[in-house]
């Protein structure tokens, strides 16, 4: 039962088209005073036609109250609406009863409203809510219903009633009922269209997310195979190796400890430069610092680090916006401030150091200044391989590598198209 409840986003639409529907309903109501004013006699309200009025406003209120929103079924909202569209018609009639003769100088407008073409709007509200909620059968049925509720008054025998007017009514009748089929269906297909569109989106989500699944199991099982092969060779490698080596020495023990010493010795050779193959293993298995904070994040964590063992000051000019620059791109300039820094702290003797990263246009630009003692920048090609790969990485991207330096200081700067 629950699954039947009408949705509270749908109700409150509907009040909304219901607070316009009373508006029109009292409008009818004053439809006769407006008949008979146009003919130079005193209007008057008829008040049997305030009846539809309240009950729309009945509705409207029981509609307001959230425990009764919570009940509201859709064979219950089925049944509302057609109250609110047999409300409508009665509205209509009421006000324009069948003794009332339509004279031949009666103007254009009056003939609009004596006709009911004017409610063909408050017939087709219900009718959109239906075909919203409801299957094509209920619009059909619905446009049917309206026929049979409009005829039912040309049923009765009215005194000198005028004998145009059942034809008259019937063409109105058939001709709203087939406008409102009419409506009715594209209103359905829509409904239909964005349904199958939306049951499109969930089924290709759910693709989505089993693809994402798979493919993070891929990726899970890629990387248990390289920790095997990386374990592999290193740990395995190096145990296998120091197992070999210990029984060697111990068969020696006793009949040559030279021999015995000397494989020790080996062994323990074996077993640091193990030890550090694992440790460079593990090292390259964790995120690194740009993975881990983003270029201007990471740049300022080694700055402060290295500020910090060197003894110097360090400021940052850094442009948060370039965090999303391509892996290849901040990869390089990241090396390049690594390598910068750790040529400083090593050989320059600075007291302040600036790095600035910005872009300009369509160019990003890192700029590393210290106030150390500075050297020949003529002797980089012959004994400085740090400075000659940190050209070599900026050019191979098709950046354009400076260094320049003086006993003031040393300027390296480097200029990359995003």
């Amino acid at each position: 039962m629950a699954m039947d409840i009408l949705d509270k986003r749908v109700l409150k639409i509907f009040r909304w088209s219901l607070a316009v529907q009373i508006i029109f309903l009292f409008q009818s109501s004053l439809t006769p005073g407006l008949y008979i004013l146009g003919q130079g006699e005193q209007p008057f309200i008829s008040w049997n036609t305030l009846l539809p009025v309240a009950v729309v406003i009945a509705i409207l209120i029981l509609l307001s109250f959230n425990k009764i929103q919570c009940r509201i079924t859709k064979p219950v909202f089925l049944a509302i609406l057609y109250v609110i569209a047999i409300m409508t018609i009665l509205s209509r009639n009421l006000a324009i009863s069948g003794d009332i003769r339509i004279p031949h100088n009666i103007t254009p407008v009056i003939k609009f409203f004596l006709g009911g073409w004017e409610m063909v709007f408050f017939l087709i509200i219900p009718l959109v809510f239906i075909a919203w909620q409801f299957s094509m059968r209920e619009v059909v049925v619905y446009c049917f219903a309206i026929v049979f509720f409009e005829s039912i008054p040309m049923a009765f025998p009215i005194k000198d009633r005028n004998p145009f007017f059942p034809l008259i009514k019937i063409m109105g009748v058939t001709a709203r009922s087939l406008t409102m089929l009419i409506v009715g269906w594209i209103m359905h297909q829509l409904v239909k269209v964005q349904r199958e569109q939306h049951l499109q989106l969930i089924d290709a989500n759910r693709k989505l997310r089993q693809y994402a699944l798979t493919n993070e199991k891929l990726a899970q099982t890629q990387e248990r195979n390289r920790l095997a092969r990386e374990l592999h060779d290193t740990l395995a490698h190096t145990l296998s190796s120091l197992s070999v080596q210990l029984e060697a020495t111990k068969a020696l023990f006793d009949r040559n400890p030279d021999g015995a010493r000397k494989i020790l010795d080996e062994t323990l050779i074996n077993t640091k430069n193990g030890l550090k193959e694992t440790r460079r293993t593990l090292v390259d298995l964790r995120a690194s610092a740009l993975e881990s904070y983003g270029l201007s994040q990471a740049i300022r964590n080694f700055g402060t680090s290295t500020a910090e063992r060197g003894g110097f000051e360090i400021s940052f000019d850094l442009d948060k916006d370039l965090d999303i620059l391509s892996d290849d791109i901040a990869h390089s300039i990241y090396r390049t401030m690594q390598e910068s820094l750790e040529n400083t702290l090593r050989h320059a003797n600075a007291s302040q150091v600036a790095i600035q990263l910005s872009s300009h246009n369509n160019e990003i630009r890192l700029e590393i200044k210290d106030d150390g003692k500075g050297f020949n920048t003529k002797n980089i090609s012959n004994h400085n391989l740090g400075i000659r790969g940190m050209r070599e990485r900026i050019e191979m991207l098709g950046g354009q590598f400076e260094i320049t330096s003086n006993h003031d200081g040393t300027v390296i700067s480097a200029i990359l198209k995003r």
